[in-house]
């Protein structure tokens, strides 16, 4: 027997919370409204639509919508204007007969056989960006009607509150990496960013800081970060975690979690970023505490036994370097030592002296 609403909406829910696979979900509704594939789309503050998850579609068909074709697409321009959790027949919008003689037409739409689309938006928010649904069919088959279209379009507000649902528990996951802030992407071995999340107080961002977002790509200081950045991906989306240090931060690479697969293409990974957590020695430690230091000065303490760069220790504080010779200073008064280097020498010996 078919699947019913009922069902499809138990397992919308049920995806939302990561019981239940999106791709499977997307196989169910492709079914249930009547195609032969289907896809997810999301287009972010980043960049054009890509698509992220999909069902019976051409992997190189796909590769070449997210390469570069994704910029020609005549039907998303009228997408991109439908009103949220609305659908629409992808011949209403342009005619396929109107770009029969257009490069997309034979790179797309023949290649990836696809004569007709009901296409959905499910969200469209600064918290979820803009994600929607294409079923489609192919030329051996008949074109779609509003009864298709009607039908997708009824399940588009459970869709909506599954993401929403799924994004609570990403955030969940995120903030398990640090209770001082979190950042959390799914990255590309190009370090295209397919989405992005990120507490406020979070500075790696921040300009100076040691990462950063430009034209939809994660920035890194050098091409030897990049290279380590981008393997790391791959080793994630093969399966295996792996943990980088940068600046302070600790760059955690691992598979996408089922809950996000939503949004994630096939070659994404799940990258969360979150302040390292700086132990030092016991002796560094309790030197901090026999001198009476603050927390912030402990915390610098920390930093400047492992590196003891000033002006390294305020970007990877996220203090300013006026701030940050300050609170030497004042390491220096309570510890009765003349020279940083003493100081810090003591420190890693644990000398209380």
């Amino acid at each position: 027997m078919g699947a019913t609403f009922e069902l499809l909406a138990q397992r919308c829910r049920a995806a939302g919370v990561g019981a239940y696979e999106w791709s499977r979900l997307l196989q169910d509704i492709g079914e249930w409204v009547g195609g032969s594939k289907s896809m997810l789309l999301g287009v972010s503050p980043f960049g054009p639509y890509r698509h992220s998850l999909s069902w019976n579609h051409n992997p190189e068909a796909t590769e070449r919508y997210n390469s570069r074709y994704n910029l020609l697409d005549p039907r998303a321009p009228f997408s991109k204007v439908t009103p949220l959790h609305v659908c629409q027949l992808g011949q209403k919008y342009v005619r396929n007969e109107d770009i029969e003689a257009t490069e997309y037409f034979d790179a797309i739409s023949l290649f990836a056989d696809v004569k007709d689309s009901v296409h959905g938006i499910i969200a469209d928010s600064a918290e979820t960006g803009r994600q929607t649904i294409s079923v489609q069919r192919g030329f051996a088959e008949d074109f779609f009607s509003a009864t298709e279209a009607g039908r997708l379009q009824a399940l588009l507000p459970v869709l909506e509150e599954a993401i929403r649902d799924s994004l609570r528990i990403a955030r969940i996951l995120g903030s398990q990496a640090s209770d001082n802030g979190y950042a959390y992407l799914l990255i590309d071995p190009g370090l295209n960013i397919q989405f992005f999340d990120c507490t406020d107080d979070l500075p790696i961002f921040a300009d100076g800081g040691p990462l950063g977002i430009a034209a939809g790509k994660l920035t890194t200081p050098s091409a030897l970060v990049d290279l380590a950045c981008s393997s790391a991906v791959k080793r994630a989306v093969s399966g295996t975690r792996l943990d980088l240090r940068l600046a302070g931060y600790e760059l955690q690479f691992s598979p996408v979690p089922e809950v996000l697969r939503w949004s994630a293409s096939h070659d994404s990974a799940f990258l969360t970023i979150a302040r390292r957590e700086r132990q030092t020695s016991t002796r560094a430690g309790l030197y901090a505490l026999a001198h009476d230091f603050s927390d912030s000065e402990s915390e610098l303490l920390a930093q400047l036994v492992e590196n003891p760069d000033l002006r390294e220790a305020s970007r990877v504080l996220g203090r300013s370097y006026e701030t940050v010779r300050w609170h030497v200073k004042n390491m220096l008064d309570k510890s009765a030592t003349s020279r940083r280097d003493a100081m810090l020498d003591a420190a890693r010996r644990g000398s209380l002296d």
